[in-house]
C-alpha cells in the first residue's frame, strides 16, 4: 500500500502533505546550523518576586557589570557580585537556539520522534548557546555566584510532548489571532520547516520540558521549568524574528487552492516492513470543514521503505478538490462550468400555419446543465444534457413541422498522468414542409483534449499544452432538386444549420490550456515537486523535497 493507493475522498481531506520524521529531522538541523537570534533575559527581585528588566538598563545599574563575565564562584565580597547585589539581581539567562557545538550531528537526539495514532511528537529543544546565572541567597546573608555554560561537546535540552492536535480544547480556546498564527493559513510556507518549528516551539503548545542542569531549589531553577519557553519566545518576538517566511528555491505563484484550515496526525504505518512514520498536514480548502484525526488512518503508506532516500514526503490532492478546481477557475474570459453551460442548448419551436404559408419560429437558449462529480474510477467531471422541442401546425400536405434536438456529453477523465477532456454537441433538425421533410445532425462536433502533467526541472508541476482531436460529422440534409424548387425546405434546412451552428461557434472549441496550465499545487513555494500523478483513485499525488531552508 503506498501513495498510489491515495483515497483522500473516503476520509474527507482535501489536501495532505505527509512528510516523514527523518526529512523533518534533517531540515530541521540544516535550519539550526544556519544560526538563529540570541536573547537574553535578565530579572531582578521587587520585594521577594523576581520581575524582567532590560538587560543594558541592568547593566548600567550594576556599575556597569555584566553578569555573565563573572566566573562561577566568585566570592560574595568581589565588587562585581556586590554591584549585582546592589542591583537586586536575581538571575539572567543568555540563550540561542541552535546545535551545541562540538558534537556530532550523529549523536544528538532526534530534534522531533513522531508517535503513531496521535497528534503529539516528542520535541527535544537544543542551543548552540546557553549561559545561566544567579546569584542565591543564603542563610547570615550569605550569598553564592554561579555562573554556568554549556560546555563545547555537551548538549544541554529541553525534550517533551508537543501537542499539534489543533482541534483539541487547549487549542481552540486560544485567541482566533493566535490559532490563525499558528496554523500559518493564508501563507504560502505555511508547509515550511520554520513554520513547523514555529509550530514546536509555540509556548501554547509546550507542555512539561525539563531541563537538569541547573541547581535546584533555586528561583533560576523555577523559571527554566514554568515560564522559560514563554519568556524565550517572547523575547525573540515570535517567529518573524527567526526567518519564519522561507525564501523560495524558484519563483512560485500563490497556490491555485488555497488552504483554509490544519491539523496534524501521524497515522500507524500500514503494509511494509519498516515504513517511515509520517507527520501529516491535515488541510481543508475553500472553507471546507475539517474532519477531525479518527478519519486519518489512511490504510495505506504515503512513503515506502525504498522511497525514504529519495523523498522527504507526499502532497496528495482530492479528486474531488481538483475538479472543483477545475470547473470554477477562470481564465479572463469564463469559467470553465460557463464554457460548459454555452455548449448545453435548450430549444424553442413554434410554427404559425397561414394557408398556404407555414411560419417557422425557432431558437436555441444556453443552458445550466447538471454537473456531477462521479465518487469513483477514472471520471472526475461528467455532463449529459439534453434537450427536446417541436411543434406542427396544418396537415400532412399544407402544413408543416419542425424539431429540433440538441444534446452535450462532456467530461474529464484522468489515469496515470494524463487528463483527458472529451466534449460532443449533436444538434439535430427535421423539417417538414407542404409534404416534403428532411432532417439529420446539423451540428455533430467531438473534441478530445488530451494534457500531460508533469515536473520542469526547477521542481514545479507543469501542465502540456493539450494535444487536440477534433472530429466534426456535421450533415447538411436536404431533399432532391425539384421537392427543394418546390417547398424551399433545403433554403430553410440551411438557415438552420447557419443558425444553430452560429450558437455554437464561440463556445465549442478546444478546451484553452489555461483552464489547467495555470495550476499551482498548494505549497509550492516550501517544497519541490520531483513527479506528479493521478493515484489508482484518481488523487493528484506528488513526491516532494524541501526546499532549502537556510536560504
Amino acid at each position: 500500500m503506498s501513495a498510489q493507493d491515495s483515497n483522500l475522498s473516503s476520509t474527507g481531506f482535501d489536501y495532505v502533505v505527509a512528510v516523514t520524521q527523518d526529512s523533518i529531522n534533517s531540515t530541521l538541523a540544516e535550519y539550526l546550523y544556519g544560526g538563529l537570534p540570541e536573547a537574553i533575559l535578565c530579572y531582578v527581585y521587587n520585594g521577594d518576586q523576581p520581575v524582567p528588566i532590560d538587560f543594558a538598563t541592568f547593566v548600567a545599574n550594576a556599575g556597569n557589570t555584566d553578569p555573565f563575565t563573572v566566573p562561577d564562584g566568585t566570592p560574595s565580597s568581589d565588587a562585581r557580585v556586590q554591584n549585582l547585589d546592589n542591583a537586586n539581581f536575581a538571575f539572567a539567562v543568555k540563550a540561542k537556539l541552535g546545535l551545541p557545538p562540538g558534537v556530532d550531528p550523529s549523536a544528538l537526539p532526534p530534534i522531533v520522534v513522531l508517535k503513531p495514532g496521535q497528534s503529539n511528537v516528542t520535541y527535544t529543544l537544543m542551543f548552540s548557546e546557553f549561559v545561566a546565572t544567579e546569584l542565591l541567597y543564603g542563610p547570615h546573608d550569605s550569598m553564592t555566584w554561579f555562573n554556568q555554560a554549556q560546555p563545547s561537546g555537551t548538549s544541554w535540552t529541553f525534550s517533551g510532548a508537543v501537542d499539534l492536535d489543533f482541534q483539541d480544547a487547549s487549542f481552540t480556546n486560544l485567541p482566533a489571532d493566535v490559532q490563525n498564527r499558528l496554523k500559518g493559513v493564508g501563507d504560502p510556507d505555511m508547509f515550511g520547516v520554520q513554520q513547523l518549528y514555529y509550530d514546536l516551539n509555540s509556548s501554547d503548545l509546550e507542555q512539561g520540558f525539563q531541563f537538569d542542569n541547573q541547581p535546584s531549589n533555586s528561583v533560576l531553577n523555577a523559571f527554566m521549568t514554568s515560564d522559560f519557553i514563554d519568556t524565550y519566545w517572547k523575547a525573540l518576538g515570535g517567529g518573524e524574528v527567526l526567518g519564519y517566511a522561507a525564501k523560495q528555491v524558484t519563483d512560485t505563484s500563490p497556490s491555485s487552492i488555497a488552504v483554509t484550515d490544519v491539523n496534524f496526525f501521524t497515522p500507524d504505518a500500514v503494509g511494509s516492513e519498516n515504513a517511515p512514520l509520517t507527520l501529516n498536514y491535515l488541510c481543508a480548502t475553500n472553507y471546507d470543514q475539517l474532519p477531525d484525526t479518527t478519519h486519518a488512518g489512511f490504510g495505506w503508506n504515503w512513503i515506502e521503505p525504498g522511497e525514504v532516500s529519495q523523498y522527504d514526503g507526499v502532497a496528495a490532492l482530492n479528486r474531488n478538490t481538483f475538479a472543483n478546481y477545475l470547473i470554477n477557475f477562470y481564465n479572463g474570459n469564463q469559467t470553465l462550468s460557463e464554457y460548459i453551460s454555452c455548449n448545453c442548448l435548450t430549444g424553442d419551436v413554434t410554427l404559425v400555419c397561414d394557408s398556404p404559408n407555414v411560419t417557422y419560429n425557432f431558437n436555441l437558449f444556453y443552458s445550466n446543465p447538471t454537473i456531477t462529480f462521479p465518487a469513483s474510477g477514472s471520471t472526475i467531471i461528467s455532463v449529459a444534457f439534453g434537450s427536446t422541442a417541436s411543434d406542427e401546425c396544418g396537415g400532412p400536405v399544407l402544413g408543416g413541422k419542425m424539431e429540433l434536438n440538441s444534446t452535450y456529453d462532456f467530461s474529464v477523465s484522468v489515469q496515470e498522468n494524463l487528463m483527458i477532456i472529451s466534449q460532443h454537441l449533436v444538434i439535430y433538425t427535421y423539417i417538414r414542409c407542404a409534404g416534403s421533410g428532411a432532417g439529420g445532425n446539423i451540428v455533430d462536433k467531438a473534441i478530445t483534449d488530451v494534457y500531460s502533467i508533469g515536473v520542469d526541472d526547477t521542481g514545479r508541476i507543469v501542465v502540456s499544452p493539450p494535444d487536440s482531436n477534433v472530429v466534426d460529422n456535421s450533415q447538411t440534409p436536404g431533399q432532391n432538386g425539384f421537392l427543394n424548387w418546390f417547398t424551399g425546405v433545403n433554403q430553410l434546412l440551411d438557415y438552420t444549420k447557419q443558425y444553430t451552428q452560429g450558437c455554437y461557434a464561440t463556445a465549442m472549441t478546444d478546451i484553452p490550456a489555461s483552464f489547467v496550465e495555470n495550476f499551482v499545487f498548494p505549497g509550492g513555494s516550501t517544497f519541490s515537486f520531483s513527479d506528479a500523478a493521478f493515484s489508482d483513485n484518481q488523487d493528484l499525488v506528488a513526491h516532494i523535497t524541501y526546499a532549502d531552508p537556510t536560504q
